[in-house]
């Protein structure tokens, strides 16, 4: 072996000392020459810690990307179950059953011509006479409730003007007509028509969940508004 000379500074002469013990070599040239030995395996490692450095940051970047697509699978699952709720909420209402939609509101009135709901004519002389009649039984004979007497005027003038209608067409108009004075509109059906028609003159259920109003069959069965 042909011997070299190294011209070092002391804190590292210090430092190759320390590790020359500490890896247990007897002299500081026995240390210095097993590096140099072992120089390429120490250049791999180096290479090595450097790839790695690298994969795991592209591992990184790949979770990352997927956290972001879940995160996009979640808020477009999330808006499928919301789109979902509001059919079956829908389906609901449009049902036959008295299910609670929102709250329903009724006013008093003197004469049917001043509380025609969801139509813009008037009515004829006919109708005008058989509604005050019909009103006047409520008023004597019907509930004590003036809101539910409303409600059921009310549904004699939209039988009367769009003929048979189905429980739900039916609850959902008077809902319409009379917005707070139930707390929902199966409160107001439950209370009023589907309680007590089989009691009102005129009103018949020609099949299951189908109601009507024979503004005849009411004129004969009421009495002269003028008695």
């Amino acid at each position: 072996m042909e011997p070299i000379t190294l011209r070092l500074s002391t804190d590292l002469l210090e430092e190759l000392d320390a590790e020359s013990d500490e890896a247990g070599f007897s002299t500081r040239s026995e240390y210095i020459r097993h590096l140099l030995f072992h120089r390429p395996n120490i250049n791999q490692m180096a290479t090595a810690e450097d790839t790695s450095a690298t994969t795991d940051s592209a591992q990184v970047d790949e979770i990352e990307q997927t956290v972001d697509e879940l995160a996009d699978y979640h808020d477009e699952l999330t808006q499928r179950v919301s789109d979902l709720e509001e059919e079956v909420e829908q389906f609901h209402l449009n049902d036959d059953q008295p299910t609670g939609t929102s709250p329903s509101v009724s006013s008093t009135s003197d004469s049917p011509s001043d509380h025609h709901p969801l139509t813009t004519e008037q009515p004829s002389a006919e109708e005008l006479e058989s509604l005050t009649k019909f009103k006047q039984w409520l008023d004597e004979n019907g509930p004590q409730s003036d809101d539910a007497r409303t409600v059921l005027l009310d549904a004699a003038q939209i039988l009367d003007d769009q003929g048979p209608l189905k429980a739900s067409e039916l609850r959902e108009q008077l809902y319409e007509c009379n917005p707070d004075t139930y707390g929902s509109a199966g409160a107001l059906w439950a209370s009023t028509v589907e309680r007590l028609y089989d009691d009102l003159p005129g009103f018949e259920r020609p099949e299951y969940g189908t109601y009507t109003f024979d503004r005849e069959a009411a004129m004969e069965s009421l009495p002269d508004p003028t008695d």
